[in-house]
């Protein structure tokens, strides 16, 4: 007996109700002040590339950038320049590849599958905290993710009505998500599809000629940035770029950076084991990575259990597993390098839950009812030892995530929208109550924006080390830095950023006019000592403006 047996696409008003608050979830994420440290360094050298009109040569604060692909850095200097200096100017572009994910991932899955599994794949992804953390802190993988589905549904499009305008926009996608994030890209498009092509025994179409029109049209648009990197980084043998002398930027980026980490010619190295993503697949995915287990368990006895039929696909089995140990076995890994694989688990749990039974489903709902509670506990904990002044949202969300574990049952939402009732209200709290209350601990942000709002026009010098966050929120990409040593030089009256190491130092040998102290700790990395009321105040550090004679 199936879940529902209502058309697939309908939604009754409080399933809208729920769409309509994972929404404003999004929305409030683009407004969010940008984190450090990769976002904050993406969104000071689009800033500096909008400043400087720099756009095949890119820049870090005022150096030769050689790392990731210029992408993001086009989308979001190009948004900056079109929407002012801000939050949502730097993320509504790679926001939009997000959107438009979701549009291929429901034409993919129903083309292969159904439309209720469609539709439940569309919203296990948007509800994942991957999704929600790549709608705030925006990165090269949001790009990359979003590219690699569309290239793939556009692929499957092409072999099922024939029209080569599919294959060219697929060859499109895919040089974006080269250019977002590496070779990377046209692996996580061609390694699926491929497998896909020969597990059905389609030999005709992998012996095609219309690859080479693929290819030909991912070279084409790749030549700007190639170009861009000859330029810069080829031509200059003599430049020094990561402390390497002669560093070619196109063997950089088309080999050095993606398979140099394999390989070990990258010097890139953080020591984390082969099997660290399966540790933090559990957050990436969460609420839905217990479904992924049995999806995964499923998708393996059905493959392998000879009295089945053929699977309709294999391409998010094969796109899953494959990435997923290929970038297990990068020797530098990070949690969100992992993103990329989340649209065909997304898939692959909701082919699962779509054969549920009735009874099955119960079990799960009970799962997801206990996820509900430690949701509950948190909301409850959280003004009691953590962040202690009264906010009335934080008591508003209790009430309703309370209502929501009592009342569930009885209100008119089905399938896999109780699931989402019972926890939804997690990723409301992150973004309206507790990223907004985090954020104020960038001392770099706070510190920038009030500089440009009341001394836009006085001259600011960083002391030994620069700041991507106060870069960007001063609107400014050229602020200077200077050693503590040559502070002598400065001969009229100026401001510094410092942090406290060197503030004594400063106090000895200048006249300080006026001075601003901005509270700072690394909320990327977050301890409980810090979290925790009591005990916040002894681990923090002070960053300071300081206006001299």
């Amino acid at each position: 007996m199936k879940l529902t047996t209502k058309s697939s696409l309908d939604f009754t008003r409080l399933e809208i109700i729920i769409c309509i608050v994972i929404l404003f979830i999004y929305v409030n994420n683009l407004f969010l002040d940008i984190m450090k440290i990769d976002a904050a360094q993406y969104a000071s050298i689009s800033l500096e590339m909008l400043q400087n009109h720099s756009y095949l040569q890119v820049y870090d604060l005022q150096k030769d950038y050689l790392d990731k692909p210029p992408l993001l850095f086009w989308l979001s200097s190009l948004s900056l320049n079109a929407f002012g200096i801000c939050n949502f100017a730097y993320k509504i572009g790679a926001f939009l590849f997000l959107l438009f994910s979701l549009y291929a991932i429901y034409k993919f899955t129903a083309n292969y599958h159904n439309q209720r599994i469609a539709k439940n794949a569309v919203l296990l992804f948007a509800t994942c905290q991957a999704f929600f953390l790549m709608s705030n802190d925006i990165r090269t993988d949001g790009i990359l993710t979003s590219c690699v589905i569309i290239s793939i549904w556009l692929i499957t499009e092409y072999w099922n009505k024939n029209k080569i305008i599919y294959l060219f926009l697929a060859a499109v996608f895919t040089a974006f998500a080269m250019m977002a994030k590496g070779p990377i890209g046209i692996i996580a498009v061609l390694m699926p599809t491929g497998i896909h092509l020969m597990y059905q025994k389609q030999w005709k179409r992998i012996f095609n000629l219309s690859w080479l029109f693929f290819i030909f049209i991912v070279v084409v648009l790749l030549i700007p940035m190639t170009y861009g990197l000859y330029t810069q980084f080829d031509l200059h043998p003599e430049k020094i770029i990561n402390g390497k002398l002669h560093q070619s930027g196109i063997y950089f980026y088309y080999w050095l950076q993606s398979f140099g980490r394999i390989t070990g010619e990258n010097v890139w190295d953080n020591g984390l084991p082969w099997h660290f993503f399966i540790g933090s697949i559990s957050w990436d995915f969460f609420p839905w990575i217990f479904i992924l287990y049995a999806g995964l368990f499923y998708q393996f006895k059905k493959i392998t259990n000879t009295n089945n039929t053929q699977v309709p696909e294999i391409i998010t089995l094969s796109g899953f597993i494959l990435l997923f140990v290929l970038l297990s076995m990068s020797r530098y890994k990070l949690p969100h390098y992992i993103f990329v694989t989340l649209p065909f688990a997304s898939i692959i749990s909701a082919i699962y839950i779509d054969k549920l039974n009735s009874k099955k489903f119960l079990i799960w709902e009970r799962i997801y009812f206990s996820l509900g509670i430690l949701v509950a506990v948190l909301l409850i904990v959280y003004p009691v030892f953590f962040f202690t002044e009264i906010n009335y949202l934080i008591y508003f969300l209790i009430v309703i995530q309370l209502f929501l574990l009592v009342k569930i049952k009885k209100l008119p939402i089905n399938g896999i929208f109780r699931l989402i009732g019972y926890v939804i209200i997690l990723n409301v709290f992150l973004s309206y109550v507790f990223y907004p209350k985090l954020l104020t601990y960038q001392a770099d942000a706070i510190a920038g924006k009030w500089f440009y709002d009341n001394k836009p026009n006085d001259k600011v010098y960083f002391i030994s080390e620069k700041s991507h966050l106060f870069n960007f929120y001063t609107k400014n990409s050229k602020h200077r830095s200077i050693s503590i040593k040559d502070l002598d030089t400065i001969k009229s009256s100026c401001w510094l950023y410092t942090n406290e190491d060197n503030l004594h130092t400063i106090q000895k040998s200048k006249t300080i006019l006026e001075k601003k102290a901005f509270v700072e700790y690394p909320i990327t990395r977050l301890k409980l000592k810090f979290l925790l009321e009591s005990k916040r105040q002894e681990n923090l550090k002070y960053y300071y403006l300081l206006k001299i004679k």
